[in-house]
């Protein structure tokens, strides 16, 4: 018995996640599939909400290959959709039993000046990253009410969400509106438990859909630069002369959704390598 004992003092030691569940949208690429990847780190069993559900099935299947069977789902999600969110949700809770986490990051960019921004441009990116954010946090506040343990809700903000962005109008207003959406969040969801925090990454390149569709290349002539040196120039106008990573981002949010910020609510943790236009204040 005491060497019963002493191998099982030897056993590593449950993570923040154990035993919580985690749901993260647009997690088939980029930030939301880094941080799919880190919370099932932190032992999380997590679902894979995509509108791409191959690409879901690729992460959730990685995980699960990884951290065991049925640590994480994939599952079709289009966060425009009312009734797609309500059906991914519940599909969740008869999974998994419950919700303890949602890190919202579904998201586009389109680039261009604004006269020749189309309102079909307008009004998908405010789709997408307005009203898919709020129906998003609509399910959840719905789940954690009924649950009475609380919750943790995470944006994915963005630099342009505090900094206005030349060529860019639609996307900055849009992400805008996010960030104010989560204090008044913050606020509605206090009393229950409920926190509320947002991550505001900048220039996040590698792995992200986001540079599909033109945006590199309007990115680059709003700078007046060579597609091909975006990335440079990203890093280069940073504080730290750094460039900032999918799994940058995803180490904020491991933070946020954790007990180590069990006191924090209505927070913005920015993760951009220092952008001095877009410090808090």
């Amino acid at each position: 018995w005491p060497l019963e004992l002493y191998k099982m003092s030897l056993k590593p030691k449950p993570k923040e996640m154990a035993g919580k569940v985690a749901i993260v949208t647009g997690a088939a690429s980029g930030i939301g599939r880094a941080t799919a990847l880190r919370l099932a780190a932190d032992h999380g069993h997590v679902a894979i909400f995509d509108i791409n559900l191959k690409g879901a099935q690729v992460v959730a299947e990685q995980i699960n290959n990884e951290y065991g069977f049925k640590r994480a789902m994939a599952v079709n999600c289009d966060v425009t959709n009312e009734k797609e969110v309500e059906k991914a949700f519940r599909e969740v809770v008869l999974e998994y039993g419950g919700v303890d986490t949602v890190v919202s990051n579904a998201g586009i960019s389109i680039s261009a000046p604004v006269e020749e921004t189309s309102l079909a441009s307008w009004q998908k990116m405010n789709d997408i990253m307005g009203k898919g954010y709020f129906l998003v946090s609509r399910e959840a506040f719905k789940i954690w009410k009924k649950q009475n343990i609380g919750g943790s809700l995470i944006f994915v903000a963005s630099k342009n969400s505090v900094v206005a962005g030349k060529n860019a109008a639609a996307y900055s207003a849009v992400k805008a509106a996010e960030l104010h959406l989560a204090r008044c969040l913050a606020e509605e969801g206090g009393a229950f438990g409920i926190r509320v925090n947002s991550v505001m990454p900048d220039a996040v390149l590698q792995g992200s859909n986001i540079w599909d569709g033109g945006w590199r290349e309007n990115r680059a002539k709003a700078y007046g630069i060579k597609p091909e040196e975006l990335d440079d120039f990203y890093k280069n106008r940073t504080t730290l002369k750094v460039a900032v990573y999918p799994e940058n981002i995803a180490e904020a949010i491991s933070f946020l959704a954790g007990p180590r910020a069990s006191r924090t609510t209505g927070g913005v943790l920015t993760v951009d390598g220092g952008v001095s236009a877009a410090y808090l204040r």
